[in-house]
């Protein structure tokens, strides 16, 4: 059994008996607290297992309150690059606040979305774009500049990952079928 196989994410979570349960609390019920269970080694084999950053307590802002978002990044963590998305590994976890602070002065604070200081971006997405995560709901977001909007993207981390390692055996599938090298 590969860890790696979406079958077995059905047997390793027993989603049959997770579901009643959501159903009967009217959420998902999931032993991490976030939506998905995933298997502990799937980013590790996807991306390769120093191509996943895992973050230490003190990489996170004190905002970061939402304890299974802190536990996904600490142990499982998120691949450095893909094809939509840069993770900042340079520096601590800001908050979107921070970050305009020290790195886009020229922006007003008032440009920014409401909460700016209690949401944590996590890095570059696409075309002049952050993705934050809501340090109090694990909620992730998709923050354009050039539109000034804040838009939802994940449900939490667990689906970013998921999402992320989706796309990335997708294409690597894709490429084997078409001869093409790896990247």
């Amino acid at each position: 059994m590969g860890l790696t196989d979406l079958n077995d994410l059905n047997q390793l979570n027993q989603l049959n008996q997770l579901n009643d349960l959501a159903v009967l609390t009217g959420g998902p019920v999931t032993r991490s607290g976030l939506t998905l269970d995933l298997p502990a080694r799937l980013l590790d084999e996807e991306f390769g297992q120093s191509k996943v950053w895992r973050f230490e307590d003190f990489d996170f802002p004190a905002t970061l309150t939402h304890e299974p978002t802190r536990r996904f990044l600490r142990d499982m963590g998120l691949p450095e690059d893909h094809t939509f998305f840069h993770l900042d590994t340079d520096i601590p976890l800001p908050t979107l606040a921070e970050y305009y602070a020290a790195e886009r002065p020229e922006v007003p604070a008032d440009q920014l979305p409401p909460r700016a200081a209690h949401l944590i971006r996590l890095g570059y997405f696409v075309e002049d774009s952050s993705l934050v995560v809501d340090g109090t709901t694990g909620a992730i977001l998709n923050w354009s500049e050039p539109e000034a909007t804040l838009c939802p993207l994940n449900a939490d981390i667990s689906q970013l990952a998921f999402s992320l390692w989706l796309l990335h055996r997708e294409k690597r599938e894709s490429e084997a079928v078409a001869g093409i090298e790896p990247t």
